[in-house]
């Protein structure tokens, strides 16, 4: 089980960390990752189009206690690998619209 948590928790970090505007410190001792998004809007706007217009349901950082001024979403990594490879090709195809639409102004 432990090294299934493993490998699911290495596929987390490493595909959002493939993602422009989205970096992922590795989990140590939890089950769910917290990425950082390098964006402008509230990461509430970001989550609730991610769902509208996805599916995939992530929890948005602002109430897990966040750094002020940072904008980051929370997404559990317990689902099997092809349900996580799934939604990671999600959210990169989102993140690739969200930044056409809304494009970084420091270049991140």
């Amino acid at each position: 089980m432990l090294a299934k948590l493993r490998r699911r928790r290495d596929i987390t970090t490493d595909r959002l960390n493939a993602i422009p505007g989205i970096s992922c410190v590795r989990a140590e001792g939890a089950f769910y990752a917290f990425p950082r998004l390098h964006i402008e809007e509230p990461d509430e706007l970001f989550v609730a189009e991610l769902i509208r217009e996805t599916g995939v349901v992530v929890v948005h950082g602002s109430g897990f206690g966040q750094v002020p001024g940072t904008r980051h979403f929370r997404v559990v990594f317990l689902p099997t690998e092809d349900v996580l490879e799934k939604a990671f090709s999600q959210i990169e195809r989102f993140m690739l619209k969200w930044r056409e639409k809304h494009p970084p102004k420091s270049g991140a």
